[in-house]
């Protein structure tokens, strides 16, 4: 070789090592492991000066948390003369725990022979601890399963084809007689039995305290669901958990779905095992599959069109206020109760009756109430007419509606209009509550009405408490006045009451010419019903 091609060599691999000693964590050992040669960049890393590191071994700088199991199966490697590479944890001179992506490499002499070990190292440690954390926000701290979150995830995935959800029934019971402690354990041990019952390619999520979940992948029929599920419920109720001497004997409740060709239970399958699950445990049943009861996906379906529709509505301000007239029987002068509608975006019209209890359910009805006051109010500002609106013990309940009302009612100086009507039922079981509020209106300016008196408690002392303006009798009792002496009578009896406690009284369900005669005869002081006036759009 000629001078100029040695010295060229030379130059390049001093280029080689400075580009690696730049950029990596290098050190050298002999055969035996003691360290022989240390860069800049290893002492700059791990806090240790040269000489701290030169005859030493490399467990100066090994972190407690690596396993004996993986150096020994590096040596193993490594003496075999084959490339070890893996991901190790080390401690700082500080004590600080750093990562390198190692790669420690057998140099070999003329005889094939070790001679020494070349370790390359580079420094992952800000990647690894971000990677370990994204991971550790996928995994319950309890039980070390896949957490709610990693559900969700793997769902977008749209790998997962069937969930079984596992609720453990009154689970609440043994935390509040043992303690959390007991439960936590009960919930670990729990959760130990799943993953023995669950077959190969099968996950168990952890997805809130005592509900877990099981996914598969397979998209076969049922059958394999329904055997783990099915193994698991007969395994509870026969062997219970043993915790602190005490036995637990677990009662299980289980909601199955899985994707079908029906698009909208496709969706959100997660949505459909829960739903499932809560069908189970109303009609306490032990485990309840979702597509083998057609009905309940009719009805799911039709409660997220409905419950997407009333939100569109309320978005467009496709609230509707609604007026029926209640007529004065004396001086025929009018006043409107306050009826709710929905416009849906096909125009057709809704009338509470269908969607009030989905509304309440998907937390729209709050403000749907609040939209109807202030429509209400707005429409009747400046007007010589009285209007009546009906609040829930929902409503009530509700601060921040309660204020939204008393705002309204003050920017458009309608509280003498107003009359509220409760529901009697509610004044009863909830009089505190109640008897608050109705101070609180009267200071307003605001009357106060009882509705659909008479259907269950017609409790007059509570009634007498109340301090009620009007007393609306209920239609059972008014429809058929007419023509049953039994109703006549107690509906008298009401009247009479309510004259004696100066409180007007409104007879709704007048249908007809005969009850609105009869309703005269007994002295009521309104009437309101379809012969009297259907309700109408006002607004």
């Amino acid at each position: 070789m000629k001078k100029e091609d040695s010295k060229y060599s030379y130059n390049f691999l001093l280029g080689y090592k400075k580009a690696i000693d730049e950029s990596s964590i290098v050190s050298k050992t002999d055969k035996k492991g003691f360290i022989t040669f240390v860069n800049s960049k290893f002492c700059e890393t791990s806090g240790y000066e040269k000489d701290e590191l030169i005859g030493k071994d490399h467990r100066i700088i090994r972190h407690p948390s690596m396993s004996k199991e993986f150096f020994a199966q590096m040596w193993e490697t490594i003496l075999d003369k084959k490339i070890f590479k893996g991901v190790i944890a080390n401690k700082r001179k500080d004590g600080s725990i750093y990562y390198v992506d190692t790669t420690i490499i057998p140099i070999l002499d003329e005889n094939k022979d070790i001679v020494e070990f070349i370790s390359i190292r580079h420094n992952i440690t800000k990647i690894y601890e971000q990677k370990k954390l994204i991971e550790e926000q996928f995994i319950d701290e309890l039980t070390l399963l896949p957490n709610r979150q990693k559900l969700l995830r793997d769902l977008k995935d749209n790998k997962i084809t069937k969930i079984a959800i596992i609720n453990i029934n009154s689970f609440r019971d043994i935390n509040n007689f043992y303690g959390f402690e007991t439960g936590d354990l009960v919930l670990k041990k729990f959760s130990q039995i799943l993953l023995d019952k669950i077959y190969e390619n099968i996950e168990l999520y952890r997805v809130a305290n005592d509900i877990f979940a099981i996914c598969t992948k397979h998209k076969d029929n049922l059958e394999e669901i329904r055997d783990i599920c099915t193994n698991i419920i007969e395994h509870f109720s026969l062997n219970p958990i043993l915790i602190n001497n005490n036995s637990f004997y677990l009662s299980i409740s289980i909601g199955v779905a899985r994707n079908c060709k029906d698009s909208a239970v496709q969706n959100n399958l997660l949505s459909k095992a829960e739903y499932a699950l809560r069908i189970a445990k109303k009609r306490d049943i032990s485990i309840l599959f979702l597509d083998e009861n057609i009905e309940l996906y009719n009805k799911l379906k039709e409660n997220k069109k409905l419950i997407e529709e009333l939100k569109n509505a309320l978005i467009s301000n496709n609230l509707l206020i609604y007026g029926q007239k209640i007529i004065n029987n004396f001086s025929k002068k009018e006043k409107y109760e306050i009826l709710m509608r929905i416009k849906l975006e096909d125009g057709s019209i809704l009338t509470p009756y269908s969607f009030l209890k989905e509304a309440k359910k998907a937390k729209l009805y709050l403000g749907m109430t609040r939209m109807l006051v202030k429509k209400a109010c707005e429409y009747f500002k400046g007007k010589d007419i009285e209007f009546n609106l009906n609040l829930t013990l929902e409503d009530i309940k509700d601060q921040y509606t309660m204020d939204f009302i008393v705002h309204t009612i003050e920017k458009t100086n309608t509280a003498k209009q107003i009359t509220f009507e409760i529901v009697e039922s509610e004044g009863i079981e909830s009089f505190t509550e109640v008897s608050n509020f109705i101070k609180k209106a009267k200071k307003l300016g605001c009357k106060i009405a009882i509705d659909d008196f008479g259907t269950g408690y017609s409790n007059f002392e509570y009634i007498i408490k109340l301090d009620v303006d009007y007393i609306k009798i209920d239609g059972s009792l008014i429809k058929n006045i007419n023509s049953d002496n039994n109703l006549y009578l107690t509906v008298q009896t009401i009247v009479g009451f309510a004259k004696a406690l100066k409180i007007k009284t409104v007879a709704e369900f007048v249908h007809n010419e005969d009850v609105l005669n009869c309703v005269q005869i007994l002295d009521i002081d309104y009437s309101q019903g379809f012969f009297i006036d259907e309700p109408k759009e006002l607004a």
